[in-house]
């Protein structure tokens, strides 16, 4: 009986351990997209600058959020020097001449250099969120978040790079609950740290 019980605690281990193994990526559905400028030359960028995300989603303070946690993996992820964000909307504000949130601007090609020239970057990150909302899933809910999001060469207003994601939370493995995502907070995290990632890996894989 003992020699059976081991066996069966050895099968369920060895059951965990290849779903652990081939499965490391299901706590989260994750669907992303990118463009890379071929004209782009990401040397020449050392400074840049981050507007606050346009906001989409049913939760008003969702485009923060999101801005929020974007600016701490470009700081993470160093190669870039990210002007101070309350600095950077001051300049956006002066240049456009509005009271306006920020986030809320359509800014033009011709501005967008403008702004960069008065801030002494040559780049700038920008984007919307489309969803940011918890759905649910057969009993559970989960968190669900889409956002796009681009990189502006300042001198020419064209777009470097963009990166459209569309995540969703979830159980990684549903019998033991392991690497679980069931807050927005941490999907939201997750996915800007995959777009970051996919800016630096295509800007400066060469």
């Amino acid at each position: 009986m003992g020699d059976e019980m081991r066996g069966k605690r050895k099968w369920m281990f060895g059951v965990l351990l290849f779903l652990l193994v081939t499965a490391p990526g299901c706590s989260s559905l994750v669907k992303t997209r990118s463009f890379l400028n071929p004209q782009a030359d990401f040397s020449f960028y050392k400074k840049v600058g981050l507007l606050p995300f346009r906001n989409q989603a049913d939760d008003r303070l969702a485009g923060d959020k999101v801005t929020e946690n974007f600016m701490t993996e470009l700081l993470i992820a160093g190669e870039l020097e990210v002007m101070d964000p309350g600095q950077f909307n001051a300049v956006v504000a002066q240049v456009v001449r509005s009271n306006a949130p920020v986030s809320t601007l359509d800014l033009s090609p011709s501005q967008l250099t403008q702004i960069a020239g008065v801030a002494g970057v040559q780049g700038i990150f920008m984007g919307t969120v489309h969803d940011y909302k918890m759905i649910q899933l057969g009993g559970d809910q989960y968190p669900m978040l889409s956002m796009t999001v681009r990189f502006v060469d300042a001198p020419t207003g064209t777009v470097a790079w963009q990166n459209s994601i569309n995540a969703t939370g979830g159980p990684n493995l549903p019998i033991v609950s392991i690497g679980e995502v069931f807050t927005l907070g941490e999907l939201s995290q997750k996915a800007c740290r995959t777009v970051v990632k996919d800016f630096h890996k295509k800007a400066y894989s060469k």
